[in-house]
């Protein structure tokens, strides 16, 4: 069994082979594309521009400016204020110390807290 697969592989692989050695070596210069090389380029150096025709003298000259308005002085007093209301004198509210802490707080203000680490022991 052994022996026929690989007569049959060889047979396999000499076609292919064959097959890319026609396909390289190809001459389609028979199918009728003409290429056919760019004919060269040459350069021409530009025609040298005429000279600048003269043109007449123009002057712009502005109109003469507008005179300036004048004007004329006016004021208008602010309106008058209204008369400040009575004040009351209101006490501050005393402040009650608590007496009882619920939250432990450090000195300095802040609450730290502290990582228990728990310890499992292993019952055998």
């Amino acid at each position: 069994m052994r022996s026929t697969l690989t007569k049959k592989f060889k047979k396999f692989f000499l076609v292919a082979f064959a097959a890319i050695l026609a396909c390289a070596s190809a001459d389609v210069s028979e199918l009728g594309y003409s290429y056919e090389q760019p004919a060269p380029v040459s350069f021409a150096a530009p025609a040298p521009a005429p000279a600048p025709v003269a043109q007449p003298d123009r002057t712009y000259v502005p109109p003469a400016p507008a005179p300036a308005p004048v004007p004329t002085p006016s004021y208008i007093p602010p309106a008058p204020a209204p008369a400040p209301a009575a004040v009351q004198y209101v006490a501050p509210t005393p402040v009650v110390e608590p007496t009882e802490e619920i939250e432990h707080h450090a000195p300095d203000g802040y609450r730290y807290k502290t990582v228990r680490r728990r310890v499992y022991r292993r019952r055998y």
